[in-house]
Parts: C-alpha cells; structure tokens; sequence
C-alpha cells in the first residue's frame, strides 16, 4: 500500500542533484492485454521511447535495467505499478496502487509523484462502521484500497412484542434489556474505532442512529455521513458505497477551502493568488496550504545557485542574481516542497476549480 510514509521516502531519497527514473505502469488485469502481462511490454516501450529522447549516459542506462527487472518480476495486485529508481541512493521501489493512472515515465531531478500527491489528496483516509442490532463490521479506506479490522457479534435478542395485558410488566422489562443491549453493542462498535481521520457510518437506520448518539466527543467532529447500507454486503459493495460518499465530501470540502481563500484575498488577509505570488510565498517558507486547480499547469524556473523557484524559465534569479535554468512539472516541484516545509497541497476539481480560476488557478494560505 502507499501510504504517506512510503510517499515520504520517496521524496526524501530522490531528491538529489541526480536524476530520478520514475515509471507508471497499468497492470490491471481486468484488462485482457495485461493478463498476458503485456505490461512488460508497455514498460519496455515506455523506456525505449525515453531512451530515444535522452542523452545516453551510464546511470541513465543503470536505472532503466533497474527498473525494467522490477516490472519483470511483478505479480500483479492492483491497477497501477509506481517504480522510482535512483541509482545513487541505491532506491529501487515498486508500489503497488488500488487506484487507475495514467502511464507515463520520468527522468528528472526527483521523483515524478504529483499524481500520486493528488490522489492522495482526493482519497483521504476513512473509517467505515457498518452495523445492525447484532453485527458489526469495521473498515479503513485508503487511496481506493478497503481493508476490513473487525467483525463484531453481540448477543442482542431479537425484540418482541407480547399481546395479552398480563404480559405488559414482562413486554417492558423485555424491551428495557434490549434497549441495554443495542446499547452495550454500539459501546463495543465505539472502543473498536480509534486512529480515524473522518468516518461514516452505515447499515439500518435503528443501528446506524444508536450508534451516531452514543458516539464520544473525539469521533463525533470525526462524522461525515450515514448512509444505508447492507451490514452483510461484499467488500466491492461497501467501497463502490464509500467511493462515492467520498467524492461528495471532497468536493463540497473543496468549495469551502476555495471559498475561504477567496475570502482572505478579498480581506487582504493571509492568502495569495496568482503564479508569481505563490511561487514567491514558496520561496520564503510561508505557505501552509498550496491551492490548485487539477491539471494546472505552467512554466518556471529554478535558480542553479540559491534553489529559488522563477516565474521565468531563463534569465536571471530574482534573488541572487545568477543563471535561471527551466523547470519541467514545476507544480510537482512546488507541492513537493510545499509539504516538506510541513504545509498540506489541496487540489480542486469541479465548481471549487471554476471559482480557483478567476484570481489565477492557484494560490496560497499563508502562516504569516
């Protein structure tokens, strides 16, 4: 699984003067080419094209024969194989993904991993409870990956209802024990939840309602949703469900994120808009939320003595003077750097990325 720990390593061993080899594969073998593994085949192509563009050199070559005995020795799991080789730092990893990429390959200074950033952004961890007056059954739900931690049974009985009047003292007695052990039930559903980013909770209305009253203050701010659900239902059934919850989520979460940018640069606040800005709020180490549009694009530079970014792809630095050298996939650059200074990069789609447009297509919240 990739996961933010992995997603660090990656940027932090790649990122040296040297250049890193970074591949996309599709492996997904509900493709019918890819169960003949023609993804070796995609992955040979791919190399061979980037060979033809690239001045021959022995680490270059190093790192495709890396690369190429890591895709010829894949099982496949999932829909999209992410290889980084960097022959310096002695890098080789192979990540395994839940979620479609498109193919593509890299040599340049760092890993290639802004899809990975955006997707990561997109799919944020979930926690699932799906839960009835007896069963209960928990998930977490990352980068399209569902892994299923618990399956929960309580020894609730079934409610029933008496007819005769003598049977009244009984029925509420009755009725008072099952109350108490929907309740314990839903208490032992809570203690199971623990390390959740955001949760949802489905399965019956009854259930999913207890469940959601008795909920501690620390998972209650945690609650993103209830939906209806079968407690018994396959594990494709439940992501196909939480998939599209998420989605929902994100980008009402967008427009709220934009929403309040928009409001900062109207108030003059803490935010900055536009190319050039950003890429000068970068440079001094004060955004704490970079804001782009998906699929933005544009053209930069890098400074080859201080490091500094450049709205600019040659000419000279801003800062010290000396020779701007291009920048490719500078937005990649950008939220690379953005997340080692310890801030967060949100991309936006849809209705938030329409409103992002107006002041530029990307910008920042500052931290001062």
């Amino acid at each position: 699984m990739l996961g933010r720990g992995v997603l660090s390593t990656l940027y932090t061993l790649s990122q040296q003067k040297t250049y890193t080899l970074t591949l996309y594969l599709d492996i997904d073998q509900n493709k019918q080419s890819n169960r003949r593994r023609g993804y070796v085949v995609q992955g040979e192509a791919l190399i061979k094209s980037l060979k033809a563009q690239q001045k021959r050199s022995d680490r270059f070559d190093t790192a495709c024969k890396q690369a190429l005995s890591l895709v010829r020795s894949l099982k496949p799991k999932g829909k999209t194989a992410l290889i980084v080789v960097h022959p310096e730092s002695k890098l080789r990893e192979l990540v395994q993904i839940e979620l479609p990429f498109p193919i593509s390959i890299h040599w340049r200074r760092g890993a290639f991993l802004r899809p990975i950033v955006e997707a990561m952004d997109e799919h944020e961890r979930y926690g699932v409870v799906l839960t009835d007056n007896q069963r209960a059954r928990v998930f977490t739900v990352v980068m399209g990956e569902l892994t299923e931690h618990e399956d929960l049974f309580s020894e609730t009985g079934q409610r029933t209802r008496s007819l005769g009047a003598d049977q009244m003292r009984s029925q509420k007695r009755h009725d008072q024990r099952h109350q108490e052990e929907m309740a314990s039930h839903a208490k032992r559903v809570i203690d199971a939840l623990h390390d959740l980013s955001r949760l949802i909770v489905g399965g019956t209305p009854k259930a999913t309602g207890q469940l959601v009253r008795l909920l501690p203050t620390r998972l209650r701010g945690k609650l993103v949703d209830t939906v209806s659900m079968r407690v018994g239902g396959s594990q494709k059934e439940v992501l196909n469900k939480i998939i599209a919850v998420q989605m929902r989520m994100e980008r009402d979460r967008e427009k709220e994120i934009v929403e309040g940018v928009l409001a900062e640069l109207h108030d003059r606040g803490k935010a900055v808009a536009g190319f050039a800005a950003v890429l000068d709020a970068v440079n001094q180490g004060r955004v704490w939320t970079l804001v782009y549009g998906k699929g933005y694009t544009n053209n930069a530079g890098e400074c080859g003595s201080c490091d500094a970014y450049s709205p600019h792809a040659k000419g000279p630095c801003v800062y010290c003077g000396e020779d701007v050298h291009p920048l490719p996939q500078c937005v990649d650059r950008l939220s690379q750097s953005v997340i080692e200074m310890g801030g967060r990069v949100e991309v936006v789609d849809g209705d938030a990325k329409k409103k992002l447009d107006k002041p530029g297509g990307i910008a920042a919240m500052l931290r001062y």
